[in-house]
């Protein structure tokens, strides 16, 4: 997932915006010839960190939880991007509190500039001593001090669980070590993956009235995430998912009676449902 070596970073005349070319690579794509939502949301939320710590390299050494991200996928992004197509990357800070940062960025097709993936991220500085949030550094607050007095834009909210005639599908996964990143707990992009998953064994056997079929072939229109607690190397966990409105899953993630993530994935699918058009 490295940025390609000699690629130049790009500072915007008011140095809040940086840009800079990436391509995914062959490896990245699935059986189908996709890149899974979990990549493009792992590769797309480091992207935005490594295009800001080309403001200031302490920036790469602050230690933060994600607390949510949303990443909206055109449908020229499944089209278009193939094995070393050149992207340009935009990564900019939007908003720092006391304790959050919520970043911002793109991915355009060099070729069309046309934008092909969009999303935010919203970051928790964290003491690694106690796992809870602190206060951000001095520098850090004076560096984007423009910014703590600009209006929050929206982020993730948790949603409420479904009716009792809602249909549910439950899908359980063990957390194995390789999904453990450097924070000590299960990595971000691993729960998009479990719930992926879940969709995907559930759509086989009929579980939900619209989203059907193989969903390897099918594109993640959107993916908004929330995440509740941590969860660590060998937890059981319980992901349950039901559909929230055509095209759309929600997924509520548990380890035992513990609230670990939600996560709402949006498909194109292949019926004639409203969510075939994008709003990219």
């Amino acid at each position: 997932m490295d940025r390609k070596k000699g690629t130049p970073f790009t500072l915007s005349e008011d140095k809040t915006t940086v840009t800079f070319e990436y391509s995914f690579n062959r490896w990245d794509f699935n059986r189908s010839g996709r890149i899974p939502i979990w990549t493009v949301s792992n590769q797309a939320a480091w992207l935005l960190h490594m295009g800001l710590s080309a403001l200031d390299s302490d920036l790469s050494e602050l230690r933060a939880f994600t607390r949510c991200h949303v990443w909206e996928l055109s449908p020229s992004f499944y089209s278009l991007v193939k094995p070393g197509t050149r992207l340009k990357v935009s990564s900019r800070m939007l908003h720092v509190g006391k304790t959050s940062m919520i970043k911002g960025g793109e991915m355009v097709d060099s070729s069309t500039n046309q934008i092909l993936v969009k999303g935010i991220t919203q970051d928790v500085h964290i003491s690694m001593d106690t796992r809870r949030p602190q206060p951000f550094p001095d520098w850090m607050k004076e560096m984007f001090l423009h910014l703590t007095s600009e209006p929050r834009p929206e982020t993730v909210e948790e949603f409420e669980e479904p009716q009792n005639t809602t249909k549910t599908f439950v899908y359980s996964v063990t957390v194995p070590p390789s999904d453990i990143d450097m924070n000590n707990h299960t990595n971000q992009s691993q729960y998009i993956r479990y719930c992926f998953n879940c969709a995907a064994v559930g759509a086989k056997q009929g579980a939900y009235p619209t989203v059907r079929g193989d969903l390897f072939k099918q594109g993640v229109r959107k993916v908004s995430v929330l995440y509740q607690k941590e969860s660590l190397e060998g937890d059981v966990l319980t992901v349950e998912s039901w559909e929230e409105s055509p095209g759309t899953l929600r997924f509520q993630v548990r380890k035992g009676s513990e609230k670990v993530v939600q996560v709402t994935m949006q498909f194109y699918v292949t019926s004639g449902s409203e969510t075939k058009n994008s709003k990219l």
